[in-house]
Parts: structure tokens; C-alpha cells; sequence
């Protein structure tokens, strides 16, 4: 139950752009730049072993990314992307984890973000299957909570006008595919013009940088808590019909 192994994707890339901003700022260049700096976060804070699924401007389909993250044996995976919003006068912030859509507006995102995922029909009815499993569900809701509070919180603090979309469902193929606790992060709104200057921004993005890994690193403290409390109390138990 210890996490060891941190897959992070960082959304798109190649001739795979993602959302671009009203001054050509690309989603793909903001995530890679961000998911970085989450990886060296993280092995700074020593324990895990983080990987990327790119770490360049490489094209690589959704299939081939929940291929990666599974043959790594990830215990955790966290795949980042920037949000853009027709008329958007807030700076959208929201995390998703997987199952079934909630509303039309997260389907449309879900059918946006799966479009060409090289990804069979049978392959995505196996991945549903997989929403019965508790415990990965249990857990991707635990992560998706930390990160989006973390990211919220502290961004609203820089920019008042930012709005707090929640944690909220989606059938994601990247994260039915995946087999580890997963979730999905816009972790801000690139067709805000505003916002989209900040992105350009390298002490921006180290900001952005230390919220996402502040609400990882909480997340992954409550979790080995429990894991300890989990074996004392079984260490109890042993004894006592021992």
C-alpha cells in the first residue's frame, strides 16, 4: 500500500498543441514546464520515485501513456492540463478523477480530452469495468480533494477573481486506463488573457508548482498515517487473540 513509484503526465505535446491562449501561449509547453518541477519537487522531498510520461516535446497517444504508467507499476499518477472556457471571466480551477460524467459540460471535456486515444472500444468497456474498484476510486477522490484544495486556496490569494470548479467525475480514458489511484488537474484557464501572462512566467509557474506539490505531499501524509494506524491496530489485534 506504500507509494513508491509517481507517474506525471504532462497533457498533450507534439503536433498535439492543447488549448492555446489569445497571445499563442500552448497548453503543452505550460504542463511540461510545471510537471517538471513537480518531479523535482517531489524527489526532493525524497521516498519516491517520480517519472514522466514525456519529458519533451514528443507526441504520445492516451493509450500509450496508460501503457507507460501501468508498466511502471505506478502507485500514483497525476496528469496535468490547463483549462481554456469560451467567455471564461474567472480563472477555472478543478480536478477530476475517473468514472462516469457528472454533467454535459464535464462530458464535453472528457470527449475533448479522449479524441483520438488510440484506444479500441473494447478496450475503453474493460476500463469501465474498472469503476467498482473501491479502493482506487476511494483514493483518486482523496488526491483529486488535497491538490484542488491546495491549488484553490493558495491561488486565490494572488488572483480574487479566481473560481473554484470542484472535484468532479469524468471518464477520462488516461485515468479508466490507469490502474493506480489517478487524476486529472486544469490547473488554470489559459484563455483568460490575465492568466495567461502569469503563465509566462517562470515564478508563476514555481508557484503553481508548490501548491500541486503541497497538495500531494498532504495526501500522501494521510495516507501512510492511516497505513501505520492500520498496522498498530492489526499489531493489537494479534496480540490479543494471541
Amino acid at each position: 500500500l506504500n507509494v513508491q513509484t509517481i507517474v506525471i503526465d504532462p497533457g498533450h505535446g507534439g503536433m498535439d498543441p492543447g488549448a492555446i491562449g489569445p497571445m499563442g501561449t500552448k497548453e503543452k509547453d505550460v504542463v511540461l514546464d510545471i510537471a517538471r518541477r513537480l518531479r523535482d519537487r517531489l524527489l526532493a522531498s525524497g521516498g519516491y520515485n517520480v517519472i514522466l510520461t514525456r519529458d519533451g516535446d514528443s507526441a504520445m497517444t492516451l493509450a500509450q501513456r496508460v501503457e507507460m504508467v501501468n508498466s511502471s507499476h505506478a502507485d500514483l499518477f497525476i496528469s496535468l492540463h490547463v483549462n481554456a472556457l469560451p467567455q471564461a471571466r474567472a480563472n477555472v480551477i478543478e480536478t477530476f478523477y475517473y468514472g462516469p460524467p457528472t454533467d454535459e459540460e464535464t462530458l464535453r471535456i472528457a470527449e475533448q480530452e479522449n479524441r483520438g486515444s488510440g484506444i479500441l472500444t473494447s478496450d475503453f468497456e474493460n476500463m469501465i469495468k474498472k469503476i467498482g474498484n473501491t479502493f482506487k476510486e476511494q483514493e483518486s477522490a482523496n488526491l483529486a480533494s488535497s491538490i484542488q484544495h491546495s491549488l484553490f486556496t493558495n491561488v486565490k490569494k494572488y488572483d480574487k477573481d479566481t473560481a473554484n470548479a470542484g472535484i468532479k467525475i469524468a471518464p477520462f480514458v488516461v485515468l479508466l486506463g490507469v490502474d493506480a489511484p489517478s487524476v486529472l488537474v486544469e490547473i488554470s484557464c489559459i484563455s483568460k488573457k490575465q492568466e495567461e501572462l502569469k503563465l509566462n512566467l517562470p515564478a508563476y509557474r514555481e508557484e503553481i508548482t508548490s501548491f500541486l506539490a503541497e497538495g500531494t505531499t498532504r495526501y500522501l501524509a494521510r495516507r501512510n498515517l492511516q497505513i501505520v494506524q492500520g498496522e498498530e491496530n492489526d499489531q493489537k489485534v494479534r496480540r490479543k487473540n494471541g
